[in-house]
């Protein structure tokens, strides 16, 4: 897949295109690109998804919790597996964010990408709120400009709507299943193993301690997980802890970090992806170490014993 994130880099071919910030890379992402594939295929064009460098909300608030459900490099990723020709990458910025759609279809989609088709996500919203606006609306600015504007069919898996809201809700429950379930693919973090207390060791457990690549990605509800990471290309199952800690710990700062189940070796400094599996339980404060060690044992166990029955 082609990234470009120059407008003056385009080539101005005609396509169809499709738009939206693709966080996560869902199921019901997937099932629109796949839309606006086929439409393009009858057509004879390529396709063109048009995203953003950060998310809309990143620039509106401010004072926003970690929400996003993937790395900029990770949703790149997924995009690009989609089997699309090429992907614009706008920046998106206080001029941007003042264009209203009707200015963004003109001047964006149909000036520089020279945009023939558009199809949205069945309830996607775009440009500087207007009042009175509506998807007809979008189809009217659309003849305006020589753009033939269609809505993607609704998406939904075993009767759940797929949004990256719902991909949300689940994770701060700390279903990581369900969110699994809605994405297509198992939720990952990804990050940096850096050097913490040292106090799993002295435990028995080493752990590898992870700064996430992307400080507003979204941890799910704090607790002990079942997780499997790759090292090296080779794929190990662990046991990780999200959260603050409560037995060795007052900062309330929340951490994470996972033992890999016969690893060895020196990885500080490396580059790190973690699949989330299941929620094995919630974190709590045990009232010693040596209750906390025995409660690691028992995840660990827990930890084997899937991976034995798959």
């Amino acid at each position: 897949m082609e990234i470009i994130y120059d407008l003056n880099d385009i080539c101005r071919e005609p396509t169809v295109a499709t738009i939206g910030s693709f966080d996560g890379v869902h199921r019901g992402h997937v099932a629109m690109i796949e839309e606006t594939r086929r439409r393009a295929a009858a057509l004879a064009l390529p396709v063109t998804l048009v995203t953003f460098s950060q998310h809309p909300r990143m620039l509106f608030d401010t004072a926003a919790q970690p929400f996003l459900l993937s790395t900029t490099s990770g949703r790149m990723e997924r995009l690009a597996a989609t089997g699309v020709e090429r992907c614009v990458v706008l920046d998106f910025d206080r001029e941007l964010a003042s264009m209203s759609a009707r200015e963004f279809m003109h001047k964006v989609l149909a000036e520089r990408l020279n945009v023939k088709l558009l199809v949205l996500g069945y309830d996607h919203r775009f440009g500087r709120p207007v009042e009175g606006e509506d998807g007809d609306s979008y189809i009217e600015y659309g003849r305006e400009c020589g753009i033939e504007v269609v809505r993607a069919a609704k998406y939904d898996e075993a009767g759940c709507k797929v949004s990256s809201s719902q991909v949300r809700r689940a994770l701060a429950a700390g279903d990581v299943e369900t969110a699994a379930m809605l994405l297509g693919h198992p939720y990952s973090i990804g990050g940096t193993v850096v050097h913490g207390a040292a106090l799993g060791r002295e435990l028995g457990f080493p752990t590898a301690n992870i700064e996430l690549g992307e400080p507003m990605q979204l941890l799910p509800l704090n607790g002990v997980y079942e997780v499997s990471a790759i090292i090296g290309g080779k794929r190990y199952r662990g046991a990780m802890n999200v959260g603050v800690k409560p037995t060795v710990t007052g900062s309330g700062k929340r951490t994470v970090e996972m033992f890999i189940i016969d690893f060895e070796g020196d990885i500080y400094g490396c580059s790190i992806e973690v699949e989330f599996v299941r929620r094995l339980r919630e974190e709590r404060r045990f009232a010693s170490l040596n209750e906390l060690k025995a409660q690691i044992v028992k995840d660990v166990a827990a930890v084997r014993m899937a991976a034995q029955k798959q």
